[in-house]
């Protein structure tokens, strides 16, 4: 097996093939591939049939269900799908359309749950001093250009409610683009979930226990969060979280960057194609899981902390630009890279890291706040 990885990293060197490609075969020589998380399956059901006309689904069930490689579903899905959003995009585009505009408001409220539901159309979300309840929806009503017929339209695929401790809001129309504004108390929440498909999501200053975002096509923007959970995932766009204080954040994307900062106890970050950032601004942070493919992973930390970690990568290499670093072992296989490191200080707490990538580099480096901003910027 060694001599086939050999060969496949000297077809590399010589640009027979491309490092996707390469990831590829290599990935095929793994005698136990990684299951696909129930999660993913059903997110990319769900997503594809929203796009999907009916004729097409079994088709589509019968390519599914004869793939055995977990990464080749999640190609399959990400072409399927977004060639389903580019066409849609384009028939949007040819077809008749009125612009229309209305307001939900709802005065001196009080819930505790918060859920979204947008098929078409992006999300903010914005605390504000008043006790109102106020949502600013702006749509685009395709397939007619009257405006009477495009309220009727929205009105009658769209839905508000407070129902006992939870605000509703969904649109459900796939002929109609919603960008929608939430201006809603200043309050702990205790959850909030945000379902998008063919749109982001961006919020700011929130506070709940559990956090629950999900967007198909679309970055999630979430500017100042605190929480006891937030799990945070897209299948084609960006994750940035700032500011952020949880005890478990989990952030996924199959094709996009993905970075988290604050401080955090637990961090999951996964990445298919695409760089992760994490940096930890206080003491509290225990654990950091960080996985791509095809992208790099930069870890930023606090000066004085004790650390204790391994990395590994299959093309990449390892940065370790923090004072009091011990390297205890390392391998430096022409397939296979790792490195398991420490660091010992005079403070109490300790900070426990795991990165993996196949084919970029894993850095490590002392936090401050123009490595969060400069990562911003690139997103």
């Amino acid at each position: 097996m060694n001599e086939e990885r050999k060969r496949i990293l000297d077809m590399l060197e010589n640009g027979t093939i491309s490092a996707q490609e390469a990831v590829a075969l290599l990935e095929a020589l793994d005698k136990k591939p990684e299951e696909p998380k129930p999660k993913e399956k059903s997110f990319v059901d769900e997503f594809v049939s929203i796009f999907q006309d009916p004729d097409d689904q079994p088709k589509q069930k019968s390519t599914s269900s004869g793939s055995s490689n977990s990464k080749d579903k999640v190609v399959d899905f990400m072409n399927t799908a977004l060639n389903k959003i580019k066409n849609f995009d384009f028939d949007f585009q040819l077809s008749q359309s009125v612009e229309v505009s209305h307001v939900f408001q709802q005065p001196e409220v009080s819930f505790d749950k918060i859920d979204i539901d947008v098929a078409n159309g992006k999300v903010e979300i914005h605390p504000w001093s008043g006790g109102e309840v106020r949502v600013e929806c702006d749509a685009k009503v395709y397939r007619t250009e009257d405006r009477e017929e495009g309220l009727k339209q929205f009105h009658d695929t769209s839905s508000f409610s407070i129902d006992g401790d939870t605000l509703y809001f969904g649109t459900q129309s796939k002929w109609m683009k919603v960008n929608a504004k939430f201006y809603v108390p200043e309050h702990q929440y205790k959850k909030i979930s945000v379902r998008l498909f063919n749109g982001g999501l961006n919020a700011n200053n929130l506070e709940v226990e559990d956090l629950k975002a999900k967007a198909a096509n679309g970055k999630i923007i979430v500017e100042g969060l605190k929480a006891k959970r937030a799990d945070v995932e897209t299948s084609n766009g960006a994750i940035t979280l700032t500011r952020v204080s949880a005890e478990h954040v989990e952030a996924e994307s199959i094709n996009g960057k993905v970075l988290v900062e604050g401080d955090i106890l637990h961090t999951d970050a996964q990445s298919l194609n695409g760089n992760i950032v994490c940096s930890l601004t206080g003491d509290k942070a225990d654990t950091v899981h960080a996985k791509t493919v095809t992208g790099s992973v930069d870890f930023y930390v606090p000066e004085n902390i004790n650390i204790s970690g391994e990395a590994k990568s299959n093309l990449g290499g390892f940065k370790m630009e923090l004072e009091g670093i011990d390297v205890l072992e390392e391998k430096n296989e022409v397939v296979q890279k790792s490195i398991r490191f420490s660091r010992k200080t005079t403070s109490p707490d300790k900070l426990h890291l795991f990165a993996e990538t196949k084919t970029g580099s894993v850095l490590i480096k002392k936090y401050e706040s123009k490595n969060v901003n400069s990562n911003k910027e690139t997103n």
